[in-house]
C-alpha cells in the first residue's frame, strides 16, 4: 500500500531548523511534493527545490496568515513555529505561539482544504524544569503555575490543547481537520545553532571541562533526522483516518500526542563531552572541575542581576538559574505509545547524530556556528 500524499504541505517556522529535515524527509518520500514555508526570517535554512516555496510572515499577524495559507492550500500542515532558542523576548512567546496557534486554526478551517495538522510541542509541558521527570508518558498532567514557571512552556501548553481541541472541528465530525501532537525530548542535529550551537561554541573556547552537578543526571536527547521521521509517521497516519469515524482509542492517532526520543538516555555532561570531542576538543577525566550545583545557582542569580543592570534588561546573560537546573535534571521520556501506534523506531543512534551535527558546524566558519 502506498503512503497517502502529504502535499501540498505548509510548515510554519518552515526555515527553523527542525522544519528544514522535515521538509528534507518530505522530499526523499516525495520529490515532487509541492511545499509551502511560512517564517519571518527566509534566509536561513533553505532548500533548493524548486517544489519548496518561502513566504515570509508573521504568525502573529491574521492577514499574514491568511493570505499564505490562500496561497498555499495546504492539504497537511506541520505547525514547528516556535521563538525558543532565538532572539525574541519572553513577551514575544504567547503572541506566536499562542495567537499565532489560533490565527492558523482560523485560516485552516477558512480555507478548507486543510485535512491535517501536526504539532510539534514539547515535553517541557510535564515538568516543571525543577523536578526531576523520570519516564515520563503522555498521562502525566501538563503543568499549570504556580508548578510551571517557564513562560515558553505555559505557551505551548496552550497552543497544544487548542490544536488538540480542534480534532474533528472539536467532535467526531469525520470530514474535519485531524490534529495529533508531537513532544520530543531535547532535539540535535545540523543547522542546530541554538543548543547544539552552545555546546560547540563552548567545546572551540575550551570550557567543556566543567560540570554543574555530579555528572549523574539521565537525559533523553534525540537526533532531529528521527524527530523528522516521526512527524511524516503522524502525518500519514492522520491523513489515513481522515474522513472515517474514530478508530480503536488504543491505535488512535488523531486528538492523541506522543513523546519522542532517541530511546537511548544519556549522562548529560556526558553528551557535552561527546560533542566537545567530535568538536576537536576532548576532555580527559582527570581534567573534569565539577562545580556544585548551589555554587552553580549563585553564580547564576549574579549573572543575571549583572547583565540585567547594564543591558537595563535587555539581554540575556550566558549563565542562568534555569539553564544550571536545566543541566542537572534528570529528564527522561517513555515512548512506548510512539512506537506501538506510530510503529516509530529511531533509526540514527545518538554517537552518530552527534558526528553528523559536529561535522556540520566544523565545515562552517567559527562565526557562523
Amino acid at each position: 500500500m502506498s503512503p497517502s500524499q502529504l502535499g501540498p504541505v505548509l510548515v510554519t517556522g518552515g526555515n527553523g531548523f527542525i522544519a528544514y529535515h522535515i521538509i528534507a524527509k518530505i522530499l526523499e518520500e516525495d520529490p515532487n511534493c509541492i511545499i509551502h514555508c511560512l517564517d519571518v526570517n527566509i534566509y536561513r535554512n533553505r532548500h533548493g527545490n524548486v517544489n519548496v516555496h518561502y513566504h515570509q510572515a508573521d504568525l502573529a499577524t491574521p492577514s499574514d496568515v491568511e493570505k499564505v495559507m490562500q496561497i498555499a492550500r495546504p492539504v497537511t500542515i506541520f505547525h514547528t513555529a516556535s521563538p525558543e532558542f532565538s532572539d525574541q523576548p519572553e513577551s514575544a512567546y504567547y503572541r506566536i505561539i499562542v495567537d499565532g496557534t489560533s490565527h492558523l486554526l482560523q485560516s485552516a478551517r477558512k480555507v478548507g482544504t486543510v485535512r491535517a495538522i501536526v504539532n510539534t510541542s514539547t515535553s517541557g509541558v510535564i515538568n516543571d524544569n525543577h523536578s526531576d521527570l523520570i519516564d515520563g508518558t503522555e498521562e502525566h498532567p501538563i503543568l499549570r503555575p504556580p508548578q510551571q514557571k517557564r513562560i515558553y512552556c505555559l505557551a505551548k501548553a496552550e497552543s497544544e490543547e487548542a490544536i488538540q481541541a480542534a480534532n474533528r472541528n472539536g467532535g467526531t465530525d469525520n470530514s474535519g481537520i485531524l490534529t495529533s501532537a508531537i513532544r520530543p525530548c531535547l532535539v540535535f542535529g545540523e543547522r542546530d545553532v541554538g543548543a547544539l550551537g552552545r555546546m560547540v561554541a563552548v567545546a572551540r573556547q575550551g570550557r567543556s571541562k566543567f560540570q554543574m552537578g555530579n555528572g549523574q543526571n539521565p537525559y533523553d536527547f534525540m537526533y532531529v533526522g528521527n524527530l523528522a521521521d516521526a512527524h511524516l509517521l503522524v502525518a500519514h497516519a492522520l491523513l489515513d483516518a481522515w474522513g472515517k469515524p474514530p478508530g480503536d482509542p488504543s491505535t488512535r492517532v488523531d486528538g492523541e500526542c506522543f513523546n519522542i526520543s532517541n530511546d537511548e538516555p544519556w549522562l548529560f555532561w556526558d553528551f557535552q563531552r561527546a560533542v566537545a570531542a567530535q568538536a576537536g576538543h576532548p576532555v580527559r577525566p582527570e581534567e573534569i572541575v565539577v562545580i556544585p550545583k548551589w555554587i552553580g545557582l549563585t553564580m547564576g542569580f549574579i549573572s543575571e542581576w549583572v547583565v540585567w543592570i547594564i543591558s537595563l534588561g535587555t539581554r540575556t546573560p550566558n549563565m542562568t538559574r534555569e539553564g544550571i537546573r536545566f543541566s542537572t535534571l534528570i529528564r527522561t521520556l517513555n515512548i512506548t505509545k510512539a512506537k506501538r501506534v506510530l510503529g516509530y523506531r529511531p533509526r540514527i543512534r545518538v554517537q552518530e547524530g552527534i558526528e553528523r551535527s559536529v561535522q556540520w558546524f566544523m565545515e562552517r566558519p567559527v562565526d557562523s556556528a
